[in-house]
């Protein structure tokens, strides 16, 4: 059962602070690395990693980020499918604490100009699972790609909305909900976008949105999963974080990886958490494949 992982690929730009600076005030960066990400090269890295087939369905543009996304994704056997040289790809600055908190400043390229005509090439009877990244459904892309979804049937929608949730248009997210996704948010983006005072309310609420099975994330304390008769809490397991970027990210990539493998959303959720808590002990967004175990967390 084949995946098509809609999202960005951009290129991140990591520098790692004491803390973050005050208005006016000058800081040193101890470290800064560069890498590939996005929120769907993510979870596209995490499929790779336990052979999930999947194809990544991000834009890419003409000019020096894109370079370096195109030589990527070549090492990486992608097919780059959407290729418009209207202006470069994006990037990200990503500022990491000694904390491992992060905070993004996103410049958005190509990726946030998603057009109709770049889906037209695409066989959707090869995919049985979509996945789509918030980012990519805020401003004009969230219309196209919204009514794009509409259009899908018999598919299994997985929509993780992100930190940018309040941000999408009411009318995207009623188009997006009315596809019946399968919702993956963290609680601060659940309570944010809920308005409501619990957890467990919030994921109550949620479900009345999308009519399907919704997963929160709680970092140490877990994930809450709730299938429309049940909330349940998965146990994460402490760990010393590194930082927290791309964490989310491989935690859906697991949740589609272990769906994909034949088991169920309970168990889904026990993988997910022991492969974002490797996540989060390392710098930078993902784990190559020549460092992944996938037996190791499938044990």
């Amino acid at each position: 059962m084949k995946t098509l992982v809609i999202g960005a690929a951009i290129v991140d730009i990591i520098m790692k602070i004491p803390r973050l600076p005050k208005k006016g005030e000058d800081i040193f960066c101890n470290e800064r690395t560069l890498s590939i990400g996005g929120c769907a090269y993510n979870v596209a890295n995490i499929l790779y990693n336990f052979d999930i087939d999947h194809d990544l369905f991000v834009p890419v543009g003409d000019g020096v980020y894109a370079d370096i996304i195109k030589k990527n994704l070549k090492a990486k056997n992608y097919k780059v499918l959407v290729n418009d040289s209207e202006m470069d790809s994006g990037y990200s600055l990503c500022l990491v604490e000694d904390d491992g908190e992060r905070t993004f400043i996103n410049v958005k390229g190509i990726e946030g100009k998603y057009k109709k005509k770049w889906f037209d090439d695409l066989n959707m009877e090869e995919y049985q699972y979509i996945y789509v990244a918030g980012y990519q459904v805020c401003g004009k892309s969230g219309k196209t790609i919204s009514h794009w979804l509409t259009e899908q049937e018999n598919k299994n929608i997985f929509f993780a909305p992100g930190p940018v949730i309040t941000e999408i248009e009411e009318s995207v997210m009623k188009r997006i909900f009315s596809t019946r996704p399968i919702l993956h948010l963290n609680k601060k983006e659940a309570l944010d976008f809920t308005g409501k005072d619990s957890v467990e309310d919030s994921i109550l609420a949620l479900y009345e949105l999308n009519k399907n099975n919704v997963f929160i994330t709680m970092g140490g304390d877990g994930t809450l999963f709730y299938d429309g008769n049940k909330t349940t809490q998965m146990k994460g397991e402490k760990v010393k974080v590194v930082d927290t970027i791309g964490a989310g990210d491989s935690h859906i990539g697991a949740i589609i990886s272990a769906y994909s493998m034949g088991y169920d959303f309970n168990y889904a959720c026990i993988l997910a958490n022991k492969v974002a808590g490797k996540i989060v002990q390392v710098q930078g967004t993902k784990i190559d494949k020549e460092s992944f175990d996938k037996l190791q967390f499938l044990v």
